[in-house]
């Protein structure tokens, strides 16, 4: 199998069909592009996601926030290789510890075990939600393709897939590009969060009583996060791929690999979809918010990509191009 998250295909056919419902709590189980499972105990629902990347703590977040709650809490699992010394744990514990206290959460449990069947850190945060406030379920909360509904892109893609091929490939990127030209590619850690932009997106579509939904882009970049929701709602799209928006300076980075930026990791990004008239986009630039419709799904299955005067059909994605570089 490819390295990283599985094909959809996969996942669908060997996974989740596996994994049966049992008990009597009404839950609604996470599939792919929804990222967060969802389980209602009377008035209260409560929402976890979990995350093995890098910035991990940030990720389970957007999940979260994607979904239309707020991050409460985490635990974490740490597997040590036994080559890692004592101040490689130190390391991970205040990483972690810097990211909770900027979400101003706390590290309810953690279990930090050495492992011969690890040959570096690897750890596992998984975060926990709850909220009163009913989480939107409509049709297209449900992460999936409905003909009609307008596709857009909300924040730049490619911020997080970037930083691990710099931090892999410094040295070669740093021949090649100066500092300033690095920077501009690289962002600010911040930008990896797109909580308070979910957050706000999802204010904005209850109080204009709108039907959308919000999916956190990560793995496997925007193409893949399209592919999930059309496979899920059998229906295809077109979009237009130059209206994504990504930085000319990460488009530099990944021509030096042989990297397509639209199947990078994507922390930070934004699928947001929904029906009719809605303002949400040019709210979202007003606020200094890139922000771009990029096309819409359409009734039948194809999966349309243009450019200009070009037009392919997206195949199914394989695994994320960060693994080009980064194993």
């Amino acid at each position: 199998m490819d390295l990283g998250r599985v094909k959809s295909s996969i996942f669908d056919r060997t996974i989740f069909k596996k994994i049966k419902k049992r008990g009597a709590i009404d839950i609604n189980r996470a599939y792919l592009s929804e990222q967060s499972a969802i389980a209602s105990f009377g008035s209260l629902n409560v929402c976890t996601a979990i995350s093995s990347k890098p910035y991990a703590v940030i990720d389970v977040s957007n999940k979260l926030h994607a979904s239309g709650a707020s991050l409460d809490y985490i635990t974490a699992s740490i597997l040590v290789d036994e080559n890692s010394r004592e101040i490689r744990v130190r390391e991970i514990i205040e990483d972690l510890e810097k990211w909770c206290a900027y979400f101003n959460v706390t590290i309810a449990n953690i279990d930090v075990q050495v492992s011969k069947n690890v040959n570096k850190p690897v750890t596992t945060v998984f975060g926990v939600a709850s909220t009163k406030k009913e989480i939107t379920k409509l049709d297209l909360t449900a992460h999936k393709s409905i003909a009609g509904a307008k596709i857009a892109v909300v924040n730049p893609i490619g911020l997080s897939g970037v930083r691990r091929i710099y931090n892999a490939k410094k040295d070669e990127i740093l021949n090649r590009y100066t500092e300033d030209v690095v920077g501009r590619a690289l962002g600010e850690d911040i930008e990896l969060d797109a909580s308070k932009t979910a957050d706000f997106i999802y204010d904005y579509f209850r109080d204009n009583g709108i039907n959308g939904s919000v999916c956190a882009v990560c793995e496997c970049g925007v193409l893949n996060s399209l592919w999930d929701y059309s496979i899920k709602g059998n229906a295809g799209f077109e979009i237009d791929i130059r209206k994504v928006p990504v930085r000319q300076e990460i488009i530099e980075i990944c021509e030096m690999y042989g990297i397509n930026p639209y199947e990078l990791e994507s922390m930070g990004t934004l699928l947001v979809t929904y029906f009719g008239e809605c303002d949400i986009v040019n709210i979202l630039n007003e606020k200094n918010v890139t922000a771009n419709v990029i096309g819409e799904f359409v009734s039948s299955n194809n999966k349309i990509i243009r450019s200009l005067s070009e037009e392919r059909f997206l195949e199914m994605p394989g695994q994320d191009e960060i693994y080009k570089v980064v194993i």
